[in-house]
């Protein structure tokens, strides 16, 4: 959204943080201007298909968002600005504000999950992600890193165990970041971490004793 050059402007993109307390509101709605949210099919709070909605506590910000995802129309015969076709789908929205009923019930049994791994893993072995004082982490993955990475998915992929890697090459190497002058080995830790990072199953329909099953498979790799 054009504005003066003496303004200044924040819009966050946050994909994964759907209710999740920020460190000054105790529940997100907007950190800045806006906050854009995705509710693509694999998120926590998710649609049937492509979606995404906006929040903002600016009312003009708002009555002009409205305008520009319907064409910049502010009726059927004034188009006031040039804007764009992005209209929630009805059923997607409706869809949306049906889950959200139970948005909290599902980031409760992720967190339960993330937590009931971090007690079980050896963390010795493995290092899960840690949760510091302040922060509330709604766990859309679930990311542990380690040294055998590749053995051990192999491993839990034997016992019937789905992993999934988020995402094994950093994005200065991938094919579109070429031009920008970031060969390997320009950012080790990124990379370093590309080489251990995997995902585990966090979503909230498992049970716990999946949960204990995950775990002891990975404790029992690392004792053979």
């Amino acid at each position: 959204i054009p504005l003066p050059r003496h303004m200044a402007f924040w819009s966050w993109k946050t994909r994964h943080s759907h209710l999740a307390p920020d460190y000054i509101l105790g529940r997100q709605a907007v950190f800045g201007h806006l906050a854009a949210f995705s509710a693509h099919p694999l998120k926590v709070l998710n649609a049937a298909g492509d979606a995404g909605y906006i929040t903002t506590n600016d009312a003009n910000l708002a009555e002009r968002l409205k305008r520009l995802r319907n064409n910049g129309l502010a009726d059927r015969e004034t188009v006031l600005e040039w804007g764009y076709a992005a209209r929630l789908d009805v059923f997607q929205a409706e869809l949306l504000l049906l889950r959200m009923d139970s948005l909290d019930k599902i980031i409760r049994r992720r967190r339960a999950n993330a937590e009931f791994y971090r007690q079980l893993l050896d963390q010795n072995l493995v290092a899960c992600p840690p949760e510091s004082p302040g922060e509330f982490n709604i766990y859309q993955n679930f990311v542990i890193q380690a040294d055998t990475r590749d053995l051990l998915r192999e491993h839990l992929a034997a016992a019937g165990i789905r992993t999934y890697i988020h995402y094994p090459v950093p994005i200065h190497l991938q094919p579109a970041a070429a031009s920008l002058g970031y060969p390997r080995g320009s950012m080790p830790v990124a990379e370093h971490q590309a080489k251990r990072i995997f995902s585990l199953p966090i979503h909230p329909y498992l049970e716990s004793w999946q949960v204990e099953l995950v775990a002891e498979t990975i404790n029992h790799f690392f004792k053979q």
